[in-house]
């Protein structure tokens, strides 16, 4: 079985694959891969749009892991209609945006948002209004991996929490489980809403103006999902007129935000360029999953970790 990885794994990541047996594997830079190099493959580890084409046209791919979690990117449509198999790399960031979520809220409520622009300006300044995380309540929509592992932070530093998904099942540190639909009538309630959605059809747009005016004017939004499932216009317009506190960013539409955006120099607002994902720990999380999959592939004809439902889109 051939096994095309665009990942440049190790030399033990790669001796823990040929260990695999029947598993004939090749790694090849995603800048040097070409249509010819898919010839044969049955499993694709990552993604390159150069060879978005060659997949759709390919007889024997099955199987695609992607490494990130975000699979919008990607031709779902084509990708489902043609019956490949698609999973990703969910959860292997869940511990370093989880961290980066709670930095924007401590940093928040100690007022380090406007602490770290008077350094620039070398200023000795107090501010106002020093406050805690600890009794807050944070409201984290999209329960997902990111979403778990915030709450377990959040719980640590005494907060709580409440959860907004689909299903309303009890998860594990999440004080309160809402459905979607339940979301705008609790909004008002909570310090902190953070954003861990996917990208999809049904989450385009879904923080507006009629949810920033819901919200408590001290509360602060978080967005660590996808851009595109805010409304730009909206938050900015929430922010100037003080319908709500402040927003920390990592995400945003588009990307990069343009140096035009009002968001740049408004001091109750945290921006960070996409990046809550990274970490030097990520590609070794994200191959264990990889790892696992292909195994149980080889083994039992079947990926059971982190397969993306392509109805959903995640």
């Amino acid at each position: 079985m051939k096994v095309l990885s665009l990942v440049n794994l190790t030399k033990k990541q790669t001796e823990k694959i040929q260990s695999i047996s029947g598993v004939d594997l090749e790694v090849i830079s995603p800048k040097k891969v070409t249509a010819q190099d898919l010839d044969g493959v049955e499993v694709l580890y990552d993604w390159s749009n150069t060879l978005k084409d060659a997949v759709l046209k390919s007889d024997t791919l099955n199987w695609i892991q992607v490494v990130r979690a975000g699979v919008d990117a990607l031709p779902l449509r084509e990708l489902n209609e043609k019956g490949v198999i698609l999973t990703n790399g969910s959860g292997a960031n869940a511990i370093n945006i989880a961290e980066q979520t709670l930095a924007y809220m401590l940093m928040f409520v100690r007022r380090m948002n406007y602490t770290a622009r008077r350094q620039d300006a070398r200023e000795w300044k107090h501010e106002e209004g020093y406050d805690e995380v600890y009794n807050k309540t944070v409201m984290i929509v999209g329960v997902g991996h990111i979403g778990k592992m915030v709450a377990q932070y959040a719980k640590a530093l005494g907060m709580k929490t409440i959860g907004v998904r689909r299903s309303d099942k009890p998860v594990e540190n999440i004080d309160e489980m809402i459905p979607m639909e339940d979301m705008k009538k609790r909004i008002n309630e909570v310090h902190f809403v953070v954003n861990a959605l996917p990208g999809t059809d049904d989450t385009v747009g879904l923080f507006n103006q009629e949810v920033f005016q819901l919200m408590s004017k001290k509360a602060y939004y978080i967005n660590v999902g996808r851009g595109k499932t805010t409304n730009m216009d909206d938050l900015v317009a929430a922010l100037d007129n003080g319908e709500i506190a402040g927003a920390g960013l990592d995400v945003t539409t588009p990307e990069p935000l343009p140096s035009t955006s009002p968001l740049w120099d408004m001091e109750n607002v945290i921006i960070t360029p996409h990046d809550s994902g990274d970490s030097i720990h990520y590609g070794e999380r994200a191959f264990k999953i990889f790892k696992r999959n292909l195994k149980s592939y080889v083994e039992n004809g079947e990926v059971v970790e982190n397969v993306v439902n392509y109805s959903t889109g995640y």
